[in-house]
C-alpha cells in the first residue's frame, strides 16, 4: 500500500509541473491548467500524507509524566 501511495503522490507532482510547461509552450489552455493544477495538488496531499513520515511498523508507546 505504501508504494503504492508513492508511485500515486510522484504521478500527481508530475501533474503540477507538466501542465504550467505545456501551458508555457501553448498546448494547453488556462482553464484546463487550473483545473488539472488543482486535482493534482489535492491529490498530491492526500496521496503524500498516507506514507509520508511512517514507519511500516508503528509502534504504540505510553508516555507517563
Amino acid at each position: 500500500m505504501r508504494r503504492i501511495m508513492q508511485i500515486i503522490s510522484w504521478l500527481s507532482l508530475a501533474g503540477t509541473i507538466v501542465p504550467s510547461i505545456l501551458f508555457y509552450l501553448g498546448k494547453m489552455e488556462l482553464e484546463a491548467l487550473k483545473t488539472t493544477m488543482l486535482v493534482a495538488t489535492v491529490t498530491w496531499f492526500v496521496a503524500t500524507a498516507m506514507w509520508m513520515g511512517r514507519s511500516s511498523a508503528v509502534v504504540h508507546e505510553e508516555v507517563i509524566p
